[in-house]
Parts: structure tokens; C-alpha cells; sequence
């Protein structure tokens, strides 16, 4: 019987920080170690799991595919080693939280859980901002924000912890008609929004014209313009709303690629609150991922 591999902790927390960062100096300073001493971490896991894990141009660290396939099994692996830390220890959850939003994904599942979180841990404050993806990326990346839900064109990426994808699809109002030899009306996010760039390749693939009828940043604007007619979007299953419905290859409408969704964090960046915060929504998630899986299988 071969033995168990264990990979230690201790050298997964220096990869994820020296993925994070970017540079062995700099991890070095934040975990209060030597360059070198970084450098013979990083080595000891490669040597480990027989593999490369990242490779330098200059003083840049950049991963290799198993460095990144690693990447997000250790950040998963540290939130649990912390999580059970921290519940064991009954840490006292307080400080501030800065998290950030995808207005374009979901957002009112992810709100409630942050409401319940709030409720259940009252020495906890959170500052959240709803934005675009890319603009929330950013942030986190200048260190502004602490979390981030972000729905992005590609997996995996920096700072992602746990991510999933899903496929949207189109809709429209009940009694919605689409005129005969008109133009396709789109109620579409503004320039940037991943489900706007899927409709439109997608419409100019099969060769259908489309104007824009209605564009706001804003979800809510979107779901009320589609019930009451002003044209065509494309929505999840989590942003479907009651007097819809759904148009299909038969309508005339090709499938959309899918959507990849994310949370991303720096983890030497979190608190214990942060830590706990992280596992709740990706416990959630793996709530309303089942729920999809088995709606797919019926």
C-alpha cells in the first residue's frame, strides 16, 4: 500500500503568499522570514510533489499549470486549517470587512448571506461595494478590498479560491413577440459585461441584427425592463424572475458559453472574521451548485 503523501501547511501558506505576491522578498517580509528561507520552502514542496510549481522572469514569481492546479487546493486547504483553528479557539470575530459584489451575478443570494453573517457576528463591521467585476479585481488586487465575488472569462485566476461556472440563457417578458425581420431589442448591461459579450457574438454568429433597447448597470433595472417587454437579456438561474420566460434554439436563440464565477482573496490578507465569512459563502455556494446539478439531471 502506498503511503499517504501530507503536505504541510506550513510550506502551502508560503506558496499561496508567494503566489499572491509575486516575489519571494516581499513574502518573505510578511511571514517573517528570510528570502532564501522562502526560496528552500517553495523547493521542499516541489521536491514533494515531484513537480514544478513556478517559474521566474526577474524578480517576478510566476506559477506553471501544476503550480496553479496546486493554487487553488491550498487556499481551500488553509481556510479550513484556520476555519477549525478558529472555531476551536472561539475567536472573537471583530474588525472590519471590505467586500466586494458582482452587480451583474447573483447578488441578492450573496447579500443575504452576508446579512446573516452580520446578525450572527455583531463585533463585525462590513463595508460592501457593488461594482463590475474587473473593477472589484482591481481593488483587491491594490489591496482595497478584502473578498471578492467576481465573474470573470477565464479559470483559474489570481486570488481565486473556490470557482464554478455557469451557463446563461436567453429571456424574455410572458407575452413578449419578437417582430418579424426586426432587429433583435437587447436589454443588456453596459460595454465590459460578460453576459452582453455572449449575447452579441452569439447574435452575430448566426447572423441575427440586434439594436439596443434598454442598458443599465443595475440587475434590477434589467429584470424589470425584460418583464415589461422592452426586449431580450440573458439571465442565470439565481437572477430569473417571475414573469419571464425562456427562448431556446427553436425560438431562434443559440445556447451562451458559460459563465465562470469565483470568491478571491489574498489569504495572508484575512482575519479570523474573513476566514469565517469565505467558508459560509462557499458553503452557500455549494448549496445552490447542487441545486443546479440536479435541476440539469431532470
Amino acid at each position: 500500500m502506498r503511503a499517504p503523501l501530507n503536505l504541510q501547511t506550513d510550506l502551502l501558506r508560503t506558496f499561496v503568499t508567494a503566489a499572491d505576491l509575486g516575489n519571494y522578498t516581499e513574502t518573505g517580509r510578511v511571514l517573517g522570514r528570510t528570502q532564501p528561507a522562502i526560496s528552500l520552502q517553495i523547493k521542499r514542496l516541489e521536491q514533494l510533489l515531484d513537480r514544478q510549481l513556478v517559474k521566474h522572469s526577474g524578480k517576478k514569481l510566476n506559477l506553471t499549470g501544476d503550480g496553479q492546479m496546486l493554487l487553488s487546493y491550498a487556499r481551500q486547504i488553509l481556510q479550513l486549517n484556520d476555519s477549525a483553528a478558529s472555531q476551536i479557539r472561539r475567536s472573537n470575530l471583530s474588525g472590519v470587512l471590505r467586500v466586494g459584489l458582482p452587480i451583474d451575478y447573483s447578488i441578492g443570494f450573496f447579500q443575504s448571506e452576508i446579512v446573516n453573517f452580520m446578525q450572527e457576528n455583531t463585533g463585525v463591521e462590513l463595508d460592501i461595494l457593488c461594482g463590475w467585476s474587473r473593477d472589484l479585481l482591481d481593488l483587491l488586487h491594490a489591496d482595497q478590498l478584502d473578498i471578492v465575488i467576481a465573474v470573470t472569462d477565464s479559470m483559474p485566476m489570481p486570488y481565486v479560491s473556490l470557482h464554478w461556472s455557469e451557463r446563461p440563457y436567453w429571456v424574455c417578458g410572458r407575452d413578449f413577440s419578437l417582430a418579424p425581420g426586426k432587429p433583435v431589442p437587447l436589454v443588456v448591461h453596459p460595454e465590459g459585461c460578460a453576459y452582453r459579450a455572449r449575447m452579441l457574438h452569439a447574435l452575430e454568429a448566426t447572423g441575427q441584427n440586434w439594436r439596443i433597447a434598454f442598458c443599465s448597470p443595475g440587475i434590477n433595472a434589467l429584470q424589470n425592463a425584460v418583464i415589461s417587454g422592452l426586449g431580450i437579456s440573458a439571465l442565470t438561474r439565481k437572477t430569473y424572475q417571475p414573469g419571464m420566460r425562456k427562448l431556446v434554439v427553436a425560438d431562434g436563440f443559440p445556447p451562451l458559453p458559460p459563465i465562470n464565477v469565483g470568491i478571491f482573496y489574498k489569504h495572508i490578507r484575512l482575519s479570523d472574521a474573513a476566514i469565517r465569512l469565505v467558508e459560509r459563502i462557499s458553503n452557500g455556494v455549494a448549496g445552490f451548485q447542487k441545486t443546479i446539478i440536479v435541476r440539469n439531471h431532470k
